[in-house]
């Protein structure tokens, strides 16, 4: 290897994996930087030695999504809710809406490990399918008796249920906007936030807004987002209909929410 040309190399496919936007199709140096590293060891060492370098990890070189890197607690380039979330009220909305988002798309295990799977969202079954996740946990609570109303075997969910639960869906403003406080807007900001950086593309207005996944969101998926949280909501009975919109396997299903306006799609 010419370690000063490699080197170079690297540090060039190291820039397009900051460009969450780009994929190998859209750029032939990008691409051939991709199959060099998937099929050249030494290389692939060289960026992975590279990546650590900005306290990163390489989570996947791969032919559709490009380079998809993951954030260390060291790096500046991690991000969480708090940098696109600007009122720490709304942050435990945003990161239902995150949390959903992922089980919606990827409500199958299998589908996570299928190349050929594109999951879509909407802003309203997000919202439903939170909905009905509370309803569930505290038909349980109620059930069990427990004297807080929290089920104490779904610690990380019930953390937030009843605080989503007290956030109107949608709140309209004087001219029949959504409020940018309601539960309907800050799911719509996270799914904005999530398609400026890669992870989803604008699909349509249907439902608040609709969104299909690309391959760089399975993979982030697929590694990142816990799968013992999203095992939770699939215990809770949760299933996913033909239409992309969640409801509950079993017997005690929440009711299903009202259609939307035509303000709240968006016509």
């Amino acid at each position: 290897m010419n370690d000063v040309n490699d080197t170079a190399a690297v540090n060039r496919l190291l820039a397009f994996g900051f460009q969450p936007g780009l994929t190998p199709r859209r750029n032939a140096e990008y691409a051939a930087l991709v199959d060099r590293c998937r099929t050249d060891q030494e290389f692939a060492q060289l960026l992975h030695a590279a990546a650590r370098g900005f306290d990163l990890t390489v989570i996947a070189v791969d032919a559709r999504a490009g380079l998809v890197l993951g954030a260390t607690a060291e790096t500046q380039f991690a991000v969480s809710v708090t940098d696109h979330i600007n009122r720490p009220a709304d942050r435990p909305i945003a990161a239902l809406a995150h949390l959903a988002i992922a089980a919606l798309a990827y409500y199958r295990p299998e589908d996570l490990d299928d190349p050929a799977h594109v999951g879509r969202v909407t802003v309203r079954h997000v919202d439903a399918m939170v909905e009905q996740a509370a309803k569930e946990l505290e038909r349980q609570a109620t059930e069990a008796g427990t004297d807080d109303g929290v089920p104490a075997d779904h610690p990380d969910l019930i953390q937030l249920w009843r605080y989503y639960q007290r956030r109107n869906p949608v709140s309209s403003t004087g001219d029949d906007r959504a409020h940018s406080k309601s539960r309907h807007a800050l799911i719509k900001r996270v799914a904005e936030y999530l398609a400026d950086n890669g992870m989803l593309r604008r699909a349509g207005k249907e439902n608040g807004g609709t969104y299909t996944t690309t391959a760089r969101y399975q993979i982030q998926v697929r590694e990142l987002a816990g799968q013992q949280i999203l095992g939770q909501l699939a215990e809770l009975g949760i299933t996913v209909g033909p239409d992309g919109s969640p409801a509950f396997s079993s017997p005690q299903a929440a009711a299903p929410a009202t259609p939307l306006t035509a303000a709240e799609r968006g016509d």
